[in-house]
């Protein structure tokens, strides 16, 4: 009577689990960057929102604006920006999330009541870089006198 070896030999085991570590090593890559993705672009969403949030509430009540730190911006009442008002409402932006340049006067943009134009608009200062430094992706937004964005890309 013969034996037989059954089973597998240790170079074809070290070559299964090769295979599956390299395979896992990769699909754990693509999940980071897309969770990563996801968030930068959750994050321009948000900030259109309160944009057009501060418009809306300058047409329906009194003068709103945003004012722009380098990892945060402030929603704030009236046509001037005061950091001591305590009505003034910070939003953080995302981890490694930043707004690269503020092209605007002030470093800040103004809605003025009822009509929700911007206040001492100039063509040539109307637009917001925001840049996400780990994967080096960035959306420049435009806005015109009437308040309105013009153009995310």
């Amino acid at each position: 009577m013969e034996k037989k070896n059954v089973g597998a030999t240790i170079i074809e085991l070290v070559t299964v689990i090769t295979i599956f570590s390299t395979l896992f090593g990769v699909v754990a890559l693509n999940l980071f960057t897309a969770k990563a993705k996801a968030s930068f672009q959750s994050t321009i969403n948000m900030f259109l929102a309160d944009i057009t949030g501060q418009q809306i509430k300058a047409m329906a009540q009194n003068a709103q604006g945003i004012y722009f730190s380098q990892n945060s911006y402030t929603l704030f009442k009236g046509d001037v920006y005061l950091a001591s008002d305590q009505d003034n409402f910070v939003v953080k932006l995302g981890d490694n999330i930043e707004f690269l340049s503020v092209l605007l006067p002030s470093q800040s943009v103004v809605f003025s009541k009822i009509s929700g134009e911007v206040l001492g608009f100039d063509e040539n200062q109307n637009s917001i870089v925001i840049r996400d430094t780990e994967n080096n992706q960035q959306k420049t937004i435009k806005i015109n006198k009437y308040g309105v964005i013009t153009q995310v890309n």
